[in-house]
């Protein structure tokens, strides 16, 4: 049995089209079950065109982690000093780098702060130039639209993805079934505030994005929710509509212990 499963082929190596892009966004939030929100989210420049040609656009979505003293508090002070590397940023200099060096300065100051009394995972998204930088720690969910495809970028950072790994390298008949149906597979084994961040995912070289590409972040509570087949058929609409057939989706479902759950869509176009 096939561990990992595409939608599509891998987007084509994307080409320079020399235009210059406008970006629409909308986002939704919802408790679900739950009796606290812990999840935040925040954005920089969504609406300043003049801001986005000088310093890009930012957007973070940061999910607070469940059953901690201080989950909320963790992923709001996250968001907050994303919004400060941000002004810190050296367009000039080597962003990737910069943005990995920064999440690791956020991971110790969240410790120095809470103590382990709380922790939130982190999707960040940086767009400079028509170019999307990104990072993520633990399993909220950041996807792109591109074309009739919708491919995950990142990957959730949990015992299940060891496990899935595990089957892959070391198992000598590999069994995706045996991963999922370990009872920890659900468990971080990255998050911000751990004053001890191992791996950070993200991408190295920038993607040059295109007219029509639609961007997708949101915490697990969607993307544990929907499938993605039913994400890509969703994203065909304009970012505000996607938002709320996203959030009916996820409410149709009438689950009793629904989590927590938010979503950022960007789509890009001339």
């Amino acid at each position: 049995m096939a561990l990992f499963k595409r939608r599509a082929k891998a987007p084509p190596e994307p080409q320079n089209t020399g235009g210059v892009l406008s970006y629409q966004l909308a986002n939704q939030q919802h408790i679900g079950t739950r009796e606290r929100q812990e999840d935040s989210f925040g954005l920089v420049n969504p609406f300043d065109v003049t801001a986005i040609r000088r310093d890009g656009l930012l957007a973070v979505v940061a999910d607070g982690m469940g059953g901690m003293e201080d989950g909320a508090a963790v992923s709001e002070a996250a968001v907050e000093m994303c919004r400060e590397a941000f002004a810190e940023l050296d367009r000039g200099g080597d962003i990737p780098a910069q943005l990995r060096s920064a999440v690791r300065e956020i991971d110790r100051r969240l410790y120095a702060r809470f103590a382990g009394r709380g922790g939130t995972t982190l999707v960040l998204v940086l767009i400079y130039e028509e170019r999307l930088y990104w990072l993520s720690v633990g399993d909220s969910g950041l996807y792109l639209r591109r074309g009739d495809g919708l491919f995950r970028l990142n990957r959730e950072q949990n015992t299940r993805t060891r496990l899935y790994l595990r089957e892959l390298f070391e198992e000598e008949k590999t069994d995706r079934e045996r991963a999922d149906s370990d009872p920890d597979g659900a468990r971080l084994t990255e998050f911000l505030a751990s004053g001890e961040l191992g791996e950070i995912d993200g991408n190295l070289l920038p993607l040059a994005l295109r007219d029509g590409d639609v961007i997708l972040m949101c915490s697990d509570g969607v993307s544990g929710a929907v499938d993605e087949e039913r994400l890509c058929e969703l994203l065909r609409e304009a970012p505000p509509e996607a938002c709320r057939l996203i959030e009916k989706e996820i409410l149709l479902q009438n689950n009793p212990s629904r989590d927590n759950f938010t979503s950022v869509i960007i789509k890009c176009g001339f």
